[in-house]
């Protein structure tokens, strides 16, 4: 019964009213969950063999004009190999965050739940490798079973659960993903902006991984060593995404446009340029087949002209090289042809390219790498706060102490709150990850991106501008990405943010950037204090293997030497760099950032540059002879054809390899017209007879070598020193020995002419003159003519008798004759 108007009614105590709401409400959250169907309370399950994709959260930024229900979706994957029944989901949050710490626990999902929702079921089954859809949807307010509970502005940790029965009665937690929701304003609120808004850049990205085994030159072809770069560029893409979002949500003329800055691989737009002109895949076993990616490679450079128009574009190092790495092998031609791409990207894409401004990997350098820029046009590095000493607290640009005092580039900080919220790492290495992001884990760092921007401009204000960097191969998707830069502008709008361009290379190191924060001239933000690069040891460890950069090193001493070698041929004008410059940068290939912590995959790559640069070096080579020289003395020439299929001229030296005994003239340095041959004939010096072979090398004057060594053979029949002498002293010999039988024979004869019965020696009577009476002396014989010529021929009366050796006097008494010698007087004739 109501009470009578004017009739006393007794008054509760404010306690006791107090203890009775809090007693219905408890009473009322008791029959709602006796309602609801039945959940065991799961258990953390490890591996996550439910794999979870967040493809859209709605909103993404919440605000006054937002709607109640905050809508997430996307799907999931049973990345387990058994069957999971009864498969349910459901939203928690945590406290909103207050301090820094508190954030960054909150981005690596380490925060304890203030709020659950209701489970709602997704599907009764899932198998191995299956997936399915879900979408689920809560209230942003009030404190229903389906309702976060939001109380306040202020940036939340939200987190999916998935729970699902791997058998009966073994529930678990299968699966969990998480990322924070900024609140500027609670649904149908006002936004209160914070008093300094904080002025923002933003860098977007445009790297891919080395595809490129091969770069056009005159007479071969581009070859690439896959065609997965082609679904990139393609619409709905990740690069084709990336430059669409960016023209759509921020156009060039907006303000907001004139605070994004395009980071470009130069080595990304060379191969899509490639691409565009024909090109062919390498397959498995060698052989290539035509790509199918030309007409998606000329439209996306189409797009990307469109939307860079009127932007600022920055040019990373070509393939986005480690220049630490390079440094540390010694390289420092390597760094500064890495970082003329600037040039390239003008040319091809009709824009202005910064080349004062180097965006290093992970935005580290140490001092060594710093000294050496001081020779390229870098005036300002993008560093993280983590590789500075002494930087902490502000964000304000200072000057990097190279070591060189006549050097000390700008040294622009990236803020680490938005890198490591942005980075699907979380944080693990100093200013991002170098790999491409998991899939499905870019809406949630979008989500942490705004929110950690959010926390910067109302919670944790610093000196100085933020400068977002999203990691280098950032893969989030089209809807992501259009969600972040509907997020930044709603953060504008809202008063958090005010966008600022790049500061140009005349604008002071310390405050350039529009700073009203700072508030004071360049000079006096950042003073003449200069900062030590400190290089963080997580980005030492990941740094390319010194193994492979040695045989970097190697193969690019190659490709020097070739370039000093070549010399422009007037009717081809191909400049010597057209021939090498590609060489140079497939080397880089294996210096990329792609490759951090991945040693193996390197080496893959300097093995790929490397087959690329001996299949140029051999276009200049020895022609092929398999025929025999034939040397008829020892003094010759042999034949050496030189062919050179590159479009410049080269310079070489001929290197031959003989046997002893063989010498072949050095010729000096060479010359070989591009696209032609030439025939040389070095004189040939042969100290031996006999088959032989002799190996002939090109070389650079560096001595690198060019093209195969060509072994070929030689037949001499020349005399050899040694077998010359030989030969000489045997006919000497022999004209000795016959000179010395010949005086034996004369002398022989003069004796025989003496002995005889000659009328004009014995006296006219035919007696001997030797004795009284004319008989011989005591104990000789005297020697009729037939023994004197015991073979002398009978002859017939009236022939005469033939003389031995047809001598005019008497036949020679042999030595060994019986009988005295015959006397000889001192008026003898033959004494005369």
């Amino acid at each position: 019964m109501s009470p009578q108007p004017g009739a006393h009614t007794p008054q509760i105590p404010a306690s006791a009213r107090t203890w009775t709401r809090a007693a219905l409400v408890a009473v009322v959250a008791v029959l709602l969950a006796a309602l609801a169907p039945a959940a065991p309370e799961a258990t953390a399950q490890p591996g996550g063999q439910i794999g979870i994709d967040v493809s859209s959260i709605t909103p993404g930024v919440v605000r006054s004009d937002s709607g109640d229900v905050l809508k997430v979706s996307g799907s999931l994957h049973n990345n387990s190999d058994e069957t999971i029944d009864q498969l349910e989901m459901r939203v928690e949050r945590g406290e909103s965050r207050a301090t820094r710490p508190e954030l960054v626990e909150a981005m690596r999902g380490g925060v304890r739940t203030a709020n659950r929702t209701r489970f709602t079921p997704v599907t009764d089954r899932l198998a191995p490798g299956q997936s399915t859809s879900f979408e689920l949807r809560v209230e942003l307010k009030g404190n229903g079973p389906q309702a976060l509970g939001l109380e306040h502005p202020g940036v939340y940790p939200v987190l999916l659960n998935v729970n699902g029965d791997l058998a009966p009665q073994r529930r678990a937690r299968l699966g969990v993903t998480d990322f924070t929701l900024p609140v500027l304003s609670l649904p149908g609120g006002s936004t209160q902006a914070p008093a300094q808004s904080t002025g923002i850049t933003t860098l977007v990205p445009l790297v891919d991984y080395p595809h490129m085994a091969q770069e056009q030159l005159p007479g071969r072809p581009t070859i690439l060593t896959d065609d997965r770069l082609a679904k990139s560029l393609a619409p709905g893409g990740r690069l084709s995404e990336l430059v669409d979002a960016v023209s759509e949500r921020v156009p060039a003329g907006s303000e907001l446009g004139k605070s994004v800055c395009f980071a470009i691989d130069p080595d990304l737009v060379v191969t899509a340029k490639a691409m565009a002109e024909g090109y062919q895949v390498r397959q498995q076993g060698g052989r290539t087949v035509p790509g199918t990616g030309s007409r998606t490679a000329a439209d996306w450079l189409d797009r990307l002209r469109e939307a860079v128009e009127g932007r600022c574009v920055l040019s990373l190092p070509y393939s986005d090289a480690d220049l630490v790495a390079l440094a540390r092998a010694g390289l420092p031609d390597l760094i500064r042809g890495s970082l003329d791409g600037a040039e390239l990207l003008s040319r091809e894409l009709n824009v202005t390219v910064r080349d004062d401004v180097l965006w290093p990997v992970d935005g580290s350098l140490n001092r060594s790498t710093a000294s050496q820029l001081a020779d390229t046009s870098v005036s300002s590095v993008l560093m993280h706060p983590d590789s500075l000493a002494g930087t902490s607290g502000t964000l304000r640009p200072a000057r990097l102490n190279t070591g060189n005092p006549d050097y000390a580039p700008t040294a622009r900080k990236i803020d680490p709150l938005l890198a490591d919220a942005l980075n699907p790492a979380r944080g693990q290495q100093a200013g991002g990850s170098t790999g491409l992001a998991p899939v499905g884990d870019g809406m949630p760092a979008v989500l942490d991106g705004l929110a950690a921007l959010t926390f910067r401009a109302s919670e944790a204000a610093v000196a100085g501008d933020t400068l977002i960097a999203p990691p280098r191969r950032w893969n989030p998707g089209g809807a992501e990405l259009r969600e972040f830069f509907s997020g930044l502008r709603s953060l504008q709008e809202a008063g958090y943010v005010r966008p600022e361009p790049l500061p140009a290379p005349d604008e002071g190191g310390a405050g350039g950037g529009g700073d009203s924060s700072a508030g004071t001239s360049s000079s006096a933000a950042g003073g003449n204090r200069r900062v030590a690069p400190t290089y963080p040891t997580s980005s030492e460890r990941a740094e390319i293997p010194p193994t492979v950069l040695d045989e970097l090193a190697a193969q690019n001493y190659k490709v020097g030497q070739l370039y000093s070698a070549a010399e422009r041929e007037p009717a081809l004008n191909v400049a010597p760099a057209r021939v090498t410059t590609p060489l140079r940068n497939g080397l880089l290939h294996g210096a990329s950032s792609a490759w951090r912590g991945n040693g193996a995959a390197a080496s893959h790559w300097v093995d790929v540059a490397s087959r690329t640069l001996e299949g140029v070096l051999d276009g200049v080579h020895t022609s092929k002879f398999d025929g025999q020289i034939t040397l008829t003395s020892s003094q010759g020439k042999i034949l050496v054809t030189v062919q050179n299929d590159l479009p410049v001229n080269v310079r070489f030296k001929l290197h031959v390899d003989s046997p002893p005994g063989v010498q072949v003239d050095d010729l000096g340095v060479l010359r070989v017209p591009a696209n032609g041959s030439r025939l040389f004939l070095p004189e040939t010096t042969v100290e031996r007879s006999g088959k032989f072979t002799v190996d002939v090398t090109l070389r650079t004057e560096g001595g690198a070598k060019l093209g195969q060594t060509r072994r070929l053979r030689v037949d001499s029949n020349a005399y050899g020193t040694v077998p010359l002498i030989l030969t000489i002293t045997a006919a000497a010999l022999l004209v000795l020995l016959s000179a010395r039988r010949i005086v034996r024979r004369v002398r022989s004869r003069g004796n025989g002419s003496n002995g005889g019965g000659s009328d004009s020696n014995g006296g006219g009577d035919g007696t001997d003159s030797s004795g009284p009476g004319g008989s011989p002396a005591s104990g000789e014989t005297e020697t009729t003519p037939a023994q004197d010529n015991p073979t002398a021929p009978e002859t017939s009366p009236g022939e005469e008798t033939p003389r031995a050796e047809d001598h005019d006097g008497p036949p020679e008494r042999g030595a060994d004759e019986d009988g005295p010698a015959e006397p000889v007087t001192d008026n003898d004739p033959r004494r005369s």
